[in-house]
């Protein structure tokens, strides 16, 4: 039973959609790492956009020494001051500007080339403010772009996890679509095979089990009251004049009889391992597991009793006016390793001795017999 679940179409396809699914969970959470990944990187970015502030503020302190000394007395020397401001300064002036500050930042470096050129401390301290005008200019610049991109990135972020949201439940609709269509397809598959199978066993006009069947369960009776210790049961049942009853009423009306006897036959035959067939034409076959002599003699009186009291007439029948049966019977002792062909021979004798007695009867051979 697990075997079969586990090669059935529907447990693969369960299984490849939790496949998918998990993927597609793994992918998402993945993707979102990554994202996370990229705002860290861009937050160092950010942080870089620092490091322009901290080339001014060196820049910055570097005039703030020059001015503290050109206060005290007219000839400083700044030599080391200017060549940390010109290095620093150089820096700064080459990274990206826009145009608009290109022309801010061209005009405080001509500044800064004059203020040293002329050594006077009221242009020190003018190129000084303009420095930390470009201080405080970089520090909003550098907070608003951060503030830019987490705006853009929450929006980033929230549109790509409602997308992988949205791929995931169509990825599971369209999935889900495909099982429900092949599980439809396999239980079709499934109850035509099931419906071939009892075809294959099954007599098309009565519905009782058919004589392919018959010869299949009656050949291993033997084996079966053997391994088990059972006594069993083999019953041939003829329907009466049956020929002159289709040469009276017609093949349709025979056809219904024929239906009659064995619903009869199957509604009292229901017990587990009790089998009923149609052998041929009006011939019916009853194979009985797990029983005693009593219970085969009532079974054959009340078969026989059951099918006149149908009262299906039969005005050109020899002994009645209505369908009867003939009956023949044999009961199997377990361990007599009496062959499956011998027994059907000494059924068939049984129920030619019921016809040649008069019909309308049974016949019986129990015990052991040779």
């Amino acid at each position: 039973m697990k075997n079969r679940i586990f090669k059935s179409t529907t447990f693969k396809l369960i299984v490849l959609v939790i496949v998918v699914v998990l993927s597609l969970i793994s992918s998402t959470l993945l993707f979102n790492n990554q994202i996370d990944k990229l705002k860290n990187q861009i937050d160092k970015l950010y942080f870089g956009n620092f490091v322009p502030i901290v080339k001014l503020r060196i820049i910055s302190d570097n005039y703030q020494k020059i001015i503290t000394c050109r206060t005290l007395k007219y000839f400083c020397d700044f030599k080391s001051e200017q060549d940390i401001i010109t290095q620093e300064w150089d820096y700064y002036f080459n990274t990206y500007k826009t145009d608009d500050e290109r022309i801010v930042v061209e005009a405080i470096n001509e500044q800064i080339i004059d203020a040293f050129k002329s050594n006077k401390l009221h242009k020190f301290k003018n190129v000084r403010k303009r420095i930390e005008f470009l201080v405080d200019y970089e520090t909003k610049v550098a907070f608003k772009q951060r503030k830019v991109f987490i705006e853009e990135y929450k929006q980033m972020k929230n549109s790509l996890f409602y997308s992988n949201v949205l791929i995931l439940v169509l990825a599971f609709v369209l999935i889900a679509y495909i099982i429900i269509q092949v599980i439809k397809k396999d239980n079709q598959l499934r109850i035509l095979n099931k419906k071939y199978k009892i075809d294959s066993i099954t007599d098309g006009l009565t519905k009782l089990y058919n004589r392919k069947y018959f010869d299949n369960i009656f050949d291993n009776m033997p084996f079966i009251a053997n391994a088990n210790n059972w006594q069993c049961a083999f019953i041939m049942i003829d329907i009466d004049f049956f020929k002159q009853y289709n040469d009276t009423y017609g093949h349709d009306k025979g056809d219904e009889t024929l239906i009659k006897v064995a619903n009869i036959l199957k509604s009292y035959f229901d017990r587990q391992y009790e089998f009923v067939f149609r052998l041929g034409g009006e011939e019916f076959g009853v194979v009985l597991f797990d029983i005693n002599d009593k219970i085969v003699e009532d079974c054959l009186k009340d078969i026989n009793k059951k099918v006149t009291d149908a009262k299906i007439e039969h005005k050109n029948s020899k002994i009645l006016d209505i369908v009867s049966i003939s009956i023949g019977a044999v009961i199997y002792e377990p361990n007599t390793y009496i062959s499956a062909n011998k027994l059907y021979k000494k059924a068939d004798e049984c129920l030619y001795a019921s016809k040649q007695n008069g019909r309308n009867q049974y016949n019986l051979i129990k015990g052991t017999f040779k």
